[in-house]
């Protein structure tokens, strides 16, 4: 038997092992400056309201964007560079998934068996920045506020968590 089967193995798995490590090479580097994009929700100004609209937060490395997907609300669209930010705030709060009158309709069609289904209590995740001139308010969804608060602070933005205030009862 002659030895040139295993050297061709040993320089195929050679190969395999430089181009494998080469892709991961790539990849990390490529991670590390490409910008993240996360959906959220943009708090905007309609009239005299304010309406939550579907938009993308886009985290690159020295700054943020966030702009909005309905082509109406494109004039709302920040931007903000991470070094500008004064404050970063964190909040959560609770309100009902349904209101009164739905979960009535809602209980009529589909039965009194949902009834305590609809009044469960849906946790929201807030992120307020501020810088000198401007601010934004950002609905983020159940599934990203930790990324996005570890985005931030990876950036050196401190992000302050503040805590829903509980009604006080009346002795």
């Amino acid at each position: 038997m002659s030895k040139f089967p295993q050297r061709y193995s040993f320089v195929r798995r050679s190969v395999a092992l430089m181009t494998i490590l080469s892709v991961f090479a790539v990849a990390s580097a490529f991670s590390q400056t490409a910008s993240k994009n996360y959906e959220v929700e943009l708090v905007v100004t309609q009239g005299k309201k304010s309406v939550e609209t579907d938009s993308v937060l886009k985290i690159g490395e020295k700054s943020f964007s966030v702009t909005p997907d309905k082509q109406a609300f494109k004039s709302s669209a920040k931007e903000f560079n991470f070094s500008d930010l004064k404050t970063a705030d964190y909040s959560y709060a609770k309100k009902p998934m349904l209101s009164g009158g739905g979960a009535v309709a809602t209980a009529i069609l589909l039965g009194v068996f949902v009834i305590p289904f609809l009044f469960m209590k849906k946790k929201n995740h807030w992120l307020t920045v501020q810088t000198a001139d401007q601010f934004s308010v950002i609905k983020l969804s159940e599934s990203n506020h930790r990324a996005v608060i570890a985005e931030f602070e990876t950036h050196g933005v401190k992000v302050n968590t503040v805590a829903e205030e509980k009604k006080k009862e009346s002795k």
